[in-house]
């Protein structure tokens, strides 16, 4: 700012000298021109001239100095407003830049808050379905479990009842048995069982066509299969004094003779029977 004001004052000096030496130039010219008209001594037309142009000079100097600092203070004063300015636009430009700075960090937290709390939401939606999973689960295997048991409960209920049954029925049997073998017991005490074997005796030998091989004093021992109705369903000759034509005699002569009479009483049904086939006795 120094040099400027030197360089500046140094040209306002010399265009004040120019228009001082104009004005000296034209007041010499007039008052030349007045000279002879009105005689004066030379010494004092220049000594006039020299403090009128003195004065003259000081004062314009003085003038354009005025103007000069009134010009430089007017320029100080637009820099100073200008960096007044740019200095309250770059702080407005700060304030601005910390604005959005902290309208974009606000916005990033809020950002993080929201995709934390999503994250939190997310975590919490997964763990109620594990737990929602879980107790599913669980009921379903307390349901497979009482499944389980009511069938283990029934299949032992069931292996009871059936055991129960079958000891029943064994017991029935044996009582059956028992009194079937007091009845068959008492009725071989009473002959009934030689006089119902007597009679399927008597039947075949109804029923036998002797072959001209058969010699007296014959006796086979034959095994007869019935069923409960009294028909054959097999016929089997043991040990026997007779030949084959006897032995296939003697066969034709159970199967003939089926079906084969009842029993006086049930107990005495035999499923097989054993009996001597003599008929000469």
């Amino acid at each position: 700012m120094g040099l400027y004001l030197r360089e500046h004052t140094g040209a306002v000096v010399l265009s004040t000298v120019l228009h001082v030496a104009v004005a000296v130039t034209l007041t010499l010219g007039v008052r030349f021109s007045d000279r002879s008209q009105y005689p004066l001594p030379v010494e004092q037309v220049v000594i006039k001239a020299t403090v009128v142009d003195e004065a003259m000079i000081l004062r314009e100097m003085e003038r354009l100095e005025q103007q000069e600092q009134a010009e430089i203070l007017r320029q100080q004063e637009q820099a100073r407003l200008a960096r007044e300015q740019a200095e309250a636009a770059r702080r407005q430009l700060e304030e601005e830049q910390q604005r959005l700075e902290a309208v974009r960090q606000e916005r990033e937290r809020a950002t993080q808050l929201e995709e934390q709390r999503l994250i939190d939401v997310q975590r919490q939606r997964e763990e109620a379905q594990r737990l929602q999973a879980e107790e599913e689960l669980r009921l379903v295997k307390e349901r497979e479990a009482e499944a389980q048991r009511q069938r283990e409960e029934r299949q032992r209920l069931a292996r009871e009842a059936e055991e129960a049954r079958r000891l029943a029925e064994m017991e029935a049997e044996l009582q059956q048995a028992l009194a079937v073998e007091d009845e068959r017991r008492r009725a071989e005490e009473s002959g009934l069982l030689d006089q119902y074997r007597r009679l399927i005796v008597n039947r075949i030998e109804r029923e036998w066509i002797p072959p001209l091989s058969a010699q007296p004093g014959l006796e086979c021992e034959v095994q007869v299969i019935q069923i409960p109705s009294g028909d054959i369903v097999d016929v089997r000759v043991g040990r026997c004094n007779g030949d084959d034509a006897v032995i296939r005699s003697i066969e034709a002569a159970v199967l003939n003779a089926s079906p084969l009479p009842r029993p006086p009483i049930p107990s005495l049904f035999e499923r097989t029977l054993n009996v001597v086939f003599a008929p000469d006795h």
